[in-house]
């Protein structure tokens, strides 16, 4: 039985942390390899990831600037700086394989002495230009890069970043999609939130029920998903709409953060807030998302959002940008919609389309279904990354 240290940058409920637990499920039940996990910071999936194997969990000290660059001259321990904690668990563990869940980790690599004879070193890669240069820096990306022995990119988008922009080599990458852990639509119909999220979910049904035409987005309120595009959008559907009852939804800004703030004052400037609902996040994605006749991926970059592929395994077709990641990729081979980078008359005349053409919506979002089905589960993909785990090439 060989041992994988999967690191991973984060235990929020968020795409890649997500993604590894649902990997590391499968290969619990499917393979030989024995998983141990290290946190880089806390988060709720902690729980989840120390139900199914060994987790470690990196404790950051909350101090200022200052006060770190003191500790670390005159206290510099194994464990008090990222570096040093993954070190002392690389030395604890002693991974036949090195898995480091995001390529945003070239910073903590620092003091790691491995075996390279021993050890194979695999990264994968969930992100694209914006989102390595935001949570790392060039320098720390070809650390990453010059030690792994291969990268999983999770979409071709992705690896041609790599090898334009931070010159990986061709033969280190290999394009493996993302995935999700349901082997059929009625395990995501089944699928329901906690009583705390519940509300937004009824009030996505109500409308629902009303004949209310429903698109929308799930995620981080922030710019590089698009969210600075919401706004503005609504302002062009509501033209393009006419009299048909419609509300752009976003699910992740609630209430008393300064997104919504700053959102639900330009829906007012712009005189369209009775077409917008903007609602928390909620416990189980997938119970609002099929309240959805549309998704509507605004985002600039995103390599392939797991919010995307949920929706497009209920049945549900995704609007997106080219240029914009794996999801538009696969818009483009016929299975959603992608329009103009930045175009948003091109993108509200396309959900309007989806809107005034029910069945083209429907035989476009089972075609999306069909796809998921047939490649994005972990069973499929699952299988892949365990080859490349234990091979020994």
């Amino acid at each position: 039985m060989s041992t994988t240290l999967f690191v991973c940058h984060e235990g929020q409920r968020t795409g890649a942390p997500l993604l590894l637990l649902w990997l590391i499920r499968w290969l619990v039940a499917n393979t030989s390899i024995r998983p141990v996990v290290a946190l880089m910071r806390e988060g709720p999936l902690q729980e989840e990831f120390s139900a199914v194997c060994p987790t470690y969990t990196f404790a950051r000290p909350v101090q200022e600037r200052w006060h770190r660059r003191l500790r670390r001259k005159f206290s510099p321990t194994a464990t008090n700086d990222p570096d040093g904690w993954l070190a002392s668990i690389v030395a604890e563990v002693k991974p036949d394989c090195l898995y480091l869940n995001t390529l945003v980790l070239g910073a903590s690599l620092a003091r790691l002495e491995l075996d390279r004879s021993q050890t194979r070193v695999i990264s994968h890669a969930h992100e694209m230009e914006i989102g390595l240069l935001l949570s790392s820096t060039p320098a720390d990306i070809k650390t990453q890069l010059d030690s792994s022995d291969k990268v999983i990119c999770c979409a071709e988008s992705v690896k041609q970043n790599l090898l334009e922009i931070h010159h990986a080599s061709p033969s280190q990458c290999i394009v493996i999609p993302e995935y999700i852990p349901y082997s059929k639509p009625d395990e995501l119909m089944r699928l329901h939130c906690n009583e705390a999220s519940q509300p937004v979910v009824d009030t996505l049904q109500k409308l629902r029920d009303e004949g209310v035409f429903l698109f929308g987005f799930a995620g981080s309120p922030i710019d590089r998903k698009g969210f600075d595009l919401f706004p503005q959008l609504v302002k062009i559907c509501a033209s393009q709409f006419g009299g048909t009852p419609f509300r752009a939804v976003w699910v992740g800004c609630g209430p008393g953060s300064l997104p919504y703030v700053k959102a639900n004052r330009d829906l007012r400037l712009l005189g369209v807030s009775e077409h917008a609902l903007l609602l928390p996040g909620v416990s189980c994605g997938a119970a609002a998302l099929r309240q959805l006749d549309v998704m509507a991926l605004l985002a600039r970059e995103d390599p392939y959002p797991v919010v995307a592929l949920e929706a497009g395994a209920m049945g549900i077709p995704t609007v997106c940008f080219r240029q914009s990641g794996g999801i538009a990729d696969l818009a483009e081979q016929g299975y959603g919609v992608a329009v103009d980078y930045l175009n948003l008359d091109a993108f509200a005349a396309a959900i309007h389309k989806l809107q005034r053409n029910p069945d083209e919506s429907h035989q476009l979002g089972n075609c999306f279904q069909e796809r998921i089905f047939n490649t994005n589960t972990v069973e499929i993909q699952g299988a892949a990354i365990a080859s490349i785990i234990q091979s020994k090439a």
